[in-house]
């Protein structure tokens, strides 16, 4: 394995001007752009038991009149199950639609499902039609071109796994525990055009040391970037010493950047829980965004104080963020001690 760049305790600061493009949202997750610069995005659901069925897939065509800003949504499909895992969980865990991909002229969705079993869907059709279906949960999308396949992760058996049209699915690599014995727990993975392989961010599963501290028994910055390629099944590893890394975007000029979920992990859901305001295991407002040369093994945050934020797009001039995972409307702790109601959002990066 090649040695990883530790991420440094406290990295350069050039914090870039940010806003927020939506709010209201129901689990955001998924971003990708069309070719006339408009937005499809998949939400997760908002985990509710009265709204079992919350997933929805939309579109968001630019404003002519406000450059960065997009007209009000319009819904492509809907009636996607979402299912609230904070019981098993004791924490914010809301699955569902989960990512959204282009390749080879076709946009496919991913879907954790676990009741009906999970599955890639087409937007080609209306509704949206599965092409691939799989078990367990099918997390982050992407397309190699190289190989004309679609490839996912699967972070509750961490597996690296290609999808083809003649085959189905296959498992292209199994990726090993890390250092203290958790789950690698892959969560993202974007295609690497100068290696043809990709690179994938790795959570970190819990420890599962003491009953006691269950949905919060993390190692402090386990998380890692990892390189997998496809052919080979051959991982090295690329960055070490993250809180938790959940989104991936490959700047052109090459820098890679790498969304933190938190920096620390407090206050679980337990089973008893009766909706009084707790951080739900992430930390809240404590997620950054954090640009790396590979190259130079510079690193440095160009944004803190996000909201667990989960998925990355790049656009031209700029990165949209996916933040607020859990209940929307449940009541959380902010940093100035005062408290506000969670709600998903999609945030502009200035680059």
């Amino acid at each position: 394995m090649s040695v990883a760049i530790p991420i440094p305790a406290q990295p350069t600061e050039t914090l870039r001007p940010n806003s927020l493009i939506a709010e209201g949202l129901l689990n955001p997750r998924g971003l990708c752009v069309e070719a006339d610069g408009s937005l499809l995005l998949v939400e997760a659901g908002s985990g509710l038991p009265e709204q079992t069925f919350s997933g929805r897939i939309s579109r968001r065509r630019p404003d002519p009149q406000q450059p960065g800003a997009y007209l009000p949504p319009e819904i492509l499909a809907q009636g996607f199950r979402s299912m609230n895992l904070q019981a098993r969980m004791l924490r914010d865990e809301i699955m569902g639609l989960s990512d959204i991909a282009c390749g080879d002229g076709r946009y496919l969705v991913s879907q954790t499902d676990y009741v009906e079993g999970s599955k890639i869907l087409d937007l080609q059709y209306t509704p949206p039609e599965p092409v691939f279906s799989s078990r367990g949960n099918l997390n982050s999308l992407c397309y190699h071109p190289t190989r004309r396949s679609w490839l996912a992760v699967k972070p509750d058996t961490n597996q690296l796994v290609e999808f083809t049209d003649a085959q189905g699915e296959r498992v292209l690599a199994q990726l090993p525990d890390l250092d203290q014995g958790q789950d690698a727990v892959p969560v993202t993975l974007v295609y690497e055009p100068a290696t043809e392989a990709v690179l994938i961010s790795l959570f970190s599963g819990e420890l599962h040391r003491s009953p006691a501290r269950k949905g919060i028994d993390f190692a402090d910055k386990a998380g890692q970037v990892i390189r997998a390629w496809p052919g080979s099944g051959q991982i090295d590893s690329v960055l070490c010493g993250l809180q938790l890394p959940t989104g991936l975007a490959l700047c052109p000029e090459g820098n890679l950047l790498v969304l933190e979920l938190c920096d620390r992990l407090l206050q679980p859901l337990p089973q008893d829980w009766a909706g009084e305001p707790l951080h739900g295991g992430f930390a809240r407002f404590s997620g950054r965004l954090l640009s790396c040369n590979l190259q130079t093994a510079h690193i440095t945050v160009l944004a803190r104080g996000l909201d667990t934020p989960s998925n990355l797009c790049l656009i031209p001039g700029a990165v949209l963020v996916s933040e607020g995972m859990g209940l929307p409307g449940r009541p959380l702790p902010t940093p100035e001690n005062g408290i506000a109601a969670l709600t998903g959002r999609l945030r502009r990066i200035q680059l």
